[in-house]
């Protein structure tokens, strides 16, 4: 059954807890899964249509660490979606994932004008590896399919790259092109990371457990009339703002778009999130005056007319900025691409997923530290920051309380 989207002018959003590898409830990780579901709650709850757990969710897969995980999901008031990773059937089995978490290991739903599309990556008959087995993989193509009858746009939620899911990697990727697959959300590399192979974005965050750079927090995802938006939101103080369209010019995915590529006037939209609400709002282009934003209804969404046609072509830095009724700020800042004869050269794609990846993005929590799925990073050692050398905030700017933003 479709799902209506948060009251924001049709922007669909989630927020992504990543890989949370749970063994004790005593443990860091547990804790700052805690501190992020308090945080969720708080400042989210009303703005984002769901969450997502993408796999991994108990380190050894025991009853135990499910048992743990459940208890820590029960306090959560943002609906839910979880998926399986490979650690989670390290018993050999995902009957415990499924008796304590999610019963069904594949499944879909609608949101707006997405179908929302949850993947078991375990499903290759083995006890180790990834793959699709028969049975997902032609429930996967009647999906996509009806979502194309529906005029839907398939987003895909999967623990890991596709190109990882054995036998079944060239099937898959040739339903993602078949079907236009806007999004692949996923966990498993422990790094947040974001591949563009000019037609999907794919897109995995920093685990919860196991963090091998910067703190924990969580990401949040925006897909706004085609446009995609991603940024992590570490443990910290609020407000919160993500530039939700026209699109960064990372994240083209079809340049016959003004609001992708930019030409003539278009419509800067923001979204923000804070426990007491955010009352202004402002837009600037690279250097120039700060221009006031309207509030879409009553909404959490802002937006304002931006006449693109006086800019050149080419590249400009495009920041919102806003406050809450108490005076504390955030901003957000993109790059966007000008043109206003529509002309666009796709960048020279490589063969598969992964190695799409744009790099370091350090404004949007990407650090550039991943080498691929589950390897080590490029930074020397003694500077690579660890959760455990993080000192935890409890206390957001200005003395702020970090969860509610209350003084």
């Amino acid at each position: 059954m479709p799902t209506n989207v948060n009251d924001c002018c049709n922007v669909v959003s989630w927020v992504h807890f990543g890989d949370l590898h749970i063994t004790g409830a005593d443990e860091q990780n547990y804790q700052d899964f805690l501190t992020l579901i308090a945080h969720a709650n708080a400042n989210l709850a009303g703005g984002v249509d769901f969450a997502v757990l993408p796999g991994d969710n108990a380190e050894d897969g025991t009853e135990e660490q499910f048992l743990l995980v459940k208890q820590a999901i029960d306090r959560l008031t943002i609906p839910l979606e979880i998926i399986p990773g490979d650690h989670d059937s390290k018993t050999g089995s995902l009957d415990l994932y499924r008796r304590w978490l999610e019963p069904e290991l594949w499944r879909s739903r609608s949101i707006g004008s997405y179908r929302c599309l949850f993947l078991n990556a375990r499903d290759n008959g083995s006890s180790k590896g990834f793959g699709i087995g028969a049975a997902q993989m032609e429930w996967l193509a009647r999906d996509l399919a009806e979502a194309d009858a529906r005029e839907q746009r398939p987003v895909l939620f999967v623990h890991t790259y596709p190109s990882e899911l054995g036998d079944g990697a060239a099937t898959v990727r040739a339903l993602m092109r078949k079907h236009r697959v806007v999004m692949v959300d996923m966990g498993h590399t422990h790094y947040n990371e974001i591949a563009n192979d000019g037609r999907t974005i794919y897109a995995a965050t920093r685990s919860t457990g196991q963090i091998e750079e910067g703190p924990a927090g969580f990401s949040i995802t925006n897909l706004d009339d085609g446009v995609v938006s991603w940024k992590f939101k570490p443990l910290g103080g609020w407000p919160f703002v993500m530039i939700t369209s026209p699109a960064d010019q990372a994240l083209i995915i079809d340049p016959d778009q003004p609001e992708q590529l930019v030409r003539g006037v278009a419509e800067v939209r923001a979204k923000t999130w804070d426990a007491l609400g955010i009352v202004s709002a402002m837009c600037r282009v690279d250097s120039g005056p700060w221009r006031p934003m309207r509030r879409i209804g009553t909404s959490a969404g802002w937006c304002c007319a931006w006449d693109s046609s006086g800019s050149a072509d080419g590249v400009h830095r495009l920041t919102v900025r806003v406050r809450t009724v108490d005076g504390r700020e955030a901003s957000d800042a993109i790059s966007v691409l000008t043109s206003q004869l529509g002309h666009h050269e796709m960048h020279q794609c490589r063969p598969g997923d992964e190695a799409n990846a744009i790099g370091a993005y350090p404004e949007k929590g990407i650090l550039g530290t991943q080498l691929g799925p589950n390897k080590n990073g490029r930074m020397v050692n003694a500077k690579v920051i660890t959760a455990k050398k993080l000192a935890r905030v409890s206390l957001g700017p200005g003395g702020h309380d970090a969860i509610s933003g209350a003084a």
